[in-house]
């Protein structure tokens, strides 16, 4: 449904517009203004009101961004707070609902909770359907969500290597995961930050180092990515973060990009080769 804005007594770009709107339950509209979210749940070509009454219909919906050129709606999980502020932005709008299981939910006979919406069905009868999970999305501690849908809904996410996808049925709760990934297979070392260090990788029952002969961007972004960082910002070879101990266990590591652990790479057995620890290479993540 395409929504048609009509912007009128609007001053500055940015200006506040506080206090309650009793016809939405919106609180602090801010035109100028969005927040930054990781993974917004986003409807396109609708209305700022009505992307009002899709976050009130959700229960993880706190606030949205709504942006007046593309019509989108940006719906968030969180409210602005210390930590995380509102950015300029002179496509959007921020808003925060406030949240009520009262008369305004009252469908037919009923009162719709905050993931369901109500709909008139055939005869005028009016009921309330599911339409959103209850819960909101867990976190992935160490993990990296990769893939996130709404229809259904899902998070495909990964953890030290391997894939996981769980979901959450209309109003019901997220199936029941162990969400820590704390078995890794990769590791940055010799550090105080656990953004960057000496690559470490767990072999044949053992800890090992990796020679930095030939090891480059693309294999640095695939050790950074599987210990849940966005990307790589530098490879740091000669034993930059010290030397290892033990043995080295991968020499030439040539990466394609797509894999998900440094171990799925093409390697040589460095036991074999010509290769010490004053070769251990390392790497800084993008954090």
């Amino acid at each position: 449904m395409l929504g048609v804005l009509v912007f009128c007594h609007l001053t500055a770009l940015g200006g506040v517009i506080s206090g309650m709107n009793n016809s939405t339950g919106v609180l602090n509209k801010v035109m100028g203004k969005r927040l930054p979210i990781s993974w917004p749940r986003i409807e396109k070509n609708i209305g700022f009101q009505m992307c009002l009454r899709k976050c009130e219909a959700m229960s993880y919906c706190l606030s949205i961004n709504f942006n007046r050129l593309l019509l989108e709606c940006e719906l968030n999980d969180r409210k602005k707070n210390d930590t995380n502020d509102l950015v300029d932005d002179g496509n959007y709008f921020y808003a925060e609902t406030v949240r009520t299981d009262h008369h305004s939910n009252l469908c037919g006979e009923e009162i719709c909770n905050n993931y369901s919406t109500c709909i008139t069905m055939p005869g005028n009868k009016k009921v309330c359907i599911e339409t959103d999970c209850s819960e909101s999305a867990p976190g992935i501690p160490n993990g990296k969500i990769v893939q996130r849908t709404y229809t259904p809904d899902l998070i495909t996410y990964r953890c030290n290597g391997s894939i996981q996808t769980t979901c959450c049925p209309p109003g019901g709760k997220w199936a029941s995961l162990d969400y820590r990934c704390e078995w890794q297979t990769t590791r940055l070392v010799g550090s105080n930050v656990s953004f960057e260090g000496r690559v470490e990788v767990y072999l044949n029952g053992s800890w090992g180092t990796v020679c930095d002969d030939y090891f480059e961007m693309t294999e640095a972004n695939v050790v950074c990515s599987s210990l849940g960082y966005p990307s790589a910002l530098q490879v740091r070879p000669g034993a930059a973060f010290g030397n290892g101990s033990g043995q080295i266990l991968m020499d030439n590591v040539a990466c394609l990009s797509s894999e998900i652990s440094i171990l799925e790479c093409d390697y040589v057995d460095s036991i074999a080769q010509n290769c010490g620890h004053y070769e251990d290479v390392g790497v800084i993540c993008e954090h």
